[in-house]
Protein backbone atom coordinates (compact mmCIF):
# COMPACT_ATOMS: atom_id res chain seq x y z
CA UNK A 1 0.00 0.00 0.00
CA UNK A 2 1.56 3.35 -0.49
CA UNK A 3 0.89 4.59 3.18
CA UNK A 4 3.22 2.02 4.14
CA UNK A 5 5.74 2.80 1.09
CA UNK A 6 6.18 6.39 2.16
CA UNK A 7 6.14 5.17 6.06
CA UNK A 8 9.41 2.59 5.33
CA UNK A 9 10.90 5.49 2.79
CA UNK A 10 10.67 7.97 5.69
CA UNK A 11 11.90 5.26 8.34
CA UNK A 12 14.83 4.69 5.52
CA UNK A 13 15.70 8.12 5.34
CA UNK A 14 15.40 8.59 9.05
CA UNK A 15 17.76 5.85 10.35
CA UNK A 16 21.03 6.21 8.15
CA UNK A 17 19.71 5.27 4.59
CA UNK A 18 20.86 1.20 5.08
CA UNK A 19 18.40 -0.95 3.01
CA UNK A 20 19.00 -4.02 4.31
CA UNK A 21 18.36 -2.94 8.20
CA UNK A 22 15.36 -1.24 6.54
CA UNK A 23 13.86 -4.19 5.25
CA UNK A 24 14.83 -6.23 7.95
CA UNK A 25 12.85 -3.84 10.59
CA UNK A 26 9.68 -3.26 8.66
CA UNK A 27 9.26 -7.18 7.90
CA UNK A 28 9.72 -8.10 11.31
CA UNK A 29 6.05 -4.81 11.54
CA UNK A 30 4.29 -6.36 7.78
CA UNK A 31 5.22 -9.94 7.90
CA UNK A 32 2.78 -10.68 5.21
CA UNK A 33 4.23 -7.90 2.67
CA UNK A 34 7.81 -9.83 3.08
CA UNK A 35 9.77 -6.90 2.53
CA UNK A 36 13.53 -7.54 1.46
CA UNK A 37 16.52 -5.28 0.66
CA UNK A 38 15.49 -5.54 -3.64
CA UNK A 39 12.41 -4.30 -3.25
CA UNK A 40 13.66 -1.11 -0.47
CA UNK A 41 16.11 -0.76 -3.26
CA UNK A 42 13.18 -0.73 -5.90
CA UNK A 43 10.69 1.59 -3.83
CA UNK A 44 14.30 4.00 -3.49
CA UNK A 45 14.87 4.28 -7.18
CA UNK A 46 11.57 5.49 -7.97
CA UNK A 47 10.99 7.13 -4.64
CA UNK A 48 10.00 10.75 -6.43
CA UNK A 49 7.05 8.67 -8.04
CA UNK A 50 5.99 7.18 -4.94
CA UNK A 51 5.75 10.84 -3.01
CA UNK A 52 4.22 12.65 -5.77
CA UNK A 53 1.67 10.33 -5.99
CA UNK A 54 1.04 10.19 -2.36
CA UNK A 55 0.80 13.98 -2.01
CA UNK A 56 -2.32 13.77 -4.85
CA UNK A 57 -3.75 10.75 -3.07
CA UNK A 58 -7.49 11.34 -1.71
CA UNK A 59 -7.78 10.23 1.78
CA UNK A 60 -9.84 7.52 0.59
CA UNK A 61 -7.62 6.37 -2.16
CA UNK A 62 -4.35 5.97 0.61
CA UNK A 63 -4.64 2.34 0.59
CA UNK A 64 -3.55 2.32 -3.28
CA UNK A 65 -0.13 1.50 -4.21
CA UNK A 66 0.05 0.86 -8.32
CA UNK A 67 -3.63 1.31 -8.72
CA UNK A 68 -6.71 1.76 -7.04
CA UNK A 69 -8.10 -1.17 -4.65
CA UNK A 70 -11.06 -3.07 -6.74
CA UNK A 71 -12.23 -4.90 -4.04
CA UNK A 72 -16.16 -5.02 -4.10
CA UNK A 73 -16.96 -5.21 -0.55
CA UNK A 74 -13.67 -3.57 0.98
CA UNK A 75 -15.38 -3.90 4.39
CA UNK A 76 -15.65 -7.47 4.53
CA UNK A 77 -11.94 -7.96 3.02
CA UNK A 78 -10.51 -5.31 5.69
CA UNK A 79 -12.31 -7.39 8.22
CA UNK A 80 -10.56 -10.40 6.35
CA UNK A 81 -7.73 -9.40 6.03
CA UNK A 82 -7.12 -8.45 10.12
CA UNK A 83 -8.76 -11.99 10.82
CA UNK A 84 -6.31 -13.94 8.98
CA UNK A 85 -3.44 -11.48 10.73
CA UNK A 86 -4.56 -12.42 14.31
CA UNK A 87 -5.24 -15.65 13.33
CA UNK A 88 -1.52 -16.01 12.19
CA UNK A 89 0.04 -14.55 14.86
CA UNK A 90 -1.83 -17.16 17.05
CA UNK A 91 -0.83 -19.91 14.72
CA UNK A 92 -4.56 -21.20 13.69
CA UNK A 93 -4.56 -23.48 10.80
CA UNK A 94 -6.57 -21.67 7.93
CA UNK A 95 -8.31 -24.23 5.50
CA UNK A 96 -9.79 -22.75 2.38
CA UNK A 97 -13.28 -23.76 3.94
CA UNK A 98 -12.42 -21.88 6.97
CA UNK A 99 -11.56 -18.68 4.95
CA UNK A 100 -14.66 -19.26 2.84
CA UNK A 101 -16.79 -19.50 6.48
CA UNK A 102 -15.12 -16.30 7.55
CA UNK A 103 -15.87 -14.57 4.73
CA UNK A 104 -19.49 -15.28 4.88
CA UNK A 105 -19.75 -14.62 8.51
CA UNK A 106 -17.86 -11.14 7.93
CA UNK A 107 -20.70 -10.38 4.97
CA UNK A 108 -23.29 -10.95 7.15
CA UNK A 109 -22.33 -8.78 9.61
CA UNK A 110 -21.60 -6.01 6.95
CA UNK A 111 -25.20 -6.58 5.87
CA UNK A 112 -24.24 -7.45 2.37
CA UNK A 113 -27.32 -8.92 0.70
CA UNK A 114 -27.23 -12.87 -0.55
CA UNK A 115 -27.39 -11.67 -3.91
CA UNK A 116 -24.49 -9.19 -4.21
CA UNK A 117 -22.05 -11.67 -2.69
CA UNK A 118 -18.86 -13.35 -3.98
CA UNK A 119 -18.78 -16.72 -5.38
CA UNK A 120 -15.76 -17.87 -3.05
CA UNK A 121 -14.57 -19.74 -6.01
CA UNK A 122 -11.48 -22.22 -5.72
CA UNK A 123 -10.13 -18.98 -8.01
CA UNK A 124 -11.06 -16.09 -5.14
CA UNK A 125 -9.65 -18.58 -2.50
CA UNK A 126 -6.28 -18.35 -4.56
CA UNK A 127 -5.97 -14.71 -5.19
CA UNK A 128 -6.81 -14.57 -1.36
CA UNK A 129 -3.91 -16.72 0.00
CA UNK A 130 -1.38 -15.19 -2.68
CA UNK A 131 -2.57 -11.31 -1.47
CA UNK A 132 -2.01 -12.39 2.15
CA UNK A 133 0.74 -14.92 1.82
CA UNK A 134 -0.84 -18.09 2.84
CA UNK A 135 0.30 -20.96 1.64
CA UNK A 136 -1.00 -24.42 1.41
CA UNK A 137 0.24 -27.84 3.48
CA UNK A 138 -0.47 -31.08 3.22
CA UNK A 139 -0.91 -33.18 6.25
CA UNK A 140 -0.17 -36.53 6.43
CA UNK A 141 -0.98 -39.67 9.11
CA UNK A 142 -2.79 -38.82 12.39
CA UNK A 143 -2.59 -34.96 11.33
CA UNK A 144 -4.44 -35.33 8.21
CA UNK A 145 -7.21 -37.22 10.03
CA UNK A 146 -7.80 -34.57 13.15
CA UNK A 147 -10.47 -32.56 12.96
CA UNK A 148 -9.15 -28.58 13.78
CA UNK A 149 -11.53 -27.74 15.52
CA UNK A 150 -11.93 -30.57 18.03
CA UNK A 151 -8.18 -30.19 18.11
CA UNK A 152 -8.05 -26.74 19.34
CA UNK A 153 -11.50 -27.36 21.73
CA UNK A 154 -9.23 -29.90 23.08
CA UNK A 155 -5.74 -27.97 22.97
CA UNK A 156 -8.00 -25.10 25.05
CA UNK A 157 -9.52 -27.88 27.61
CA UNK A 158 -6.05 -29.23 28.32
CA UNK A 159 -4.71 -25.62 28.79
CA UNK A 160 -7.29 -24.94 31.14
CA UNK A 161 -6.67 -27.58 33.42
CA UNK A 162 -3.13 -27.25 33.94
CA UNK A 163 -3.87 -23.69 34.66
CA UNK A 164 -6.56 -25.07 37.10
CA UNK A 165 -4.42 -27.81 38.99
CA UNK A 166 -1.15 -25.96 38.71
CA UNK A 167 1.25 -28.45 36.80
CA UNK A 168 4.42 -27.22 36.21
CA UNK A 169 6.48 -27.74 32.77
CA UNK A 170 8.35 -30.72 34.33
CA UNK A 171 5.27 -32.57 35.41
CA UNK A 172 3.54 -32.52 31.25
CA UNK A 173 4.68 -35.13 29.23
CA UNK A 174 3.72 -36.54 25.61
CA UNK A 175 2.29 -39.98 25.02
CA UNK A 176 1.15 -42.03 22.01
CA UNK A 177 1.52 -45.54 20.90
CA UNK A 178 5.23 -45.38 20.77
CA UNK A 179 5.47 -46.32 24.66
CA UNK A 180 3.80 -49.90 23.75
CA UNK A 181 7.08 -50.60 21.98
CA UNK A 182 9.46 -50.26 24.94
CA UNK A 183 7.32 -51.43 27.80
Amino acid sequence: MLAQRIEILDWYHANGENQSKTAKHFDAIYPNLKIKQPLVSAWVKEEAKWREEWEHADAEVTCMGKRACQTQHPEVTEMMDLWVSKAMSDNLLLTGEVLRQKWTRFADLAGVPTDERLNLSDGWLARFKTRNGLKQFKRHGEAASADPERAERERRRIQELIEKYGYELRDIFNMDETGFFFA
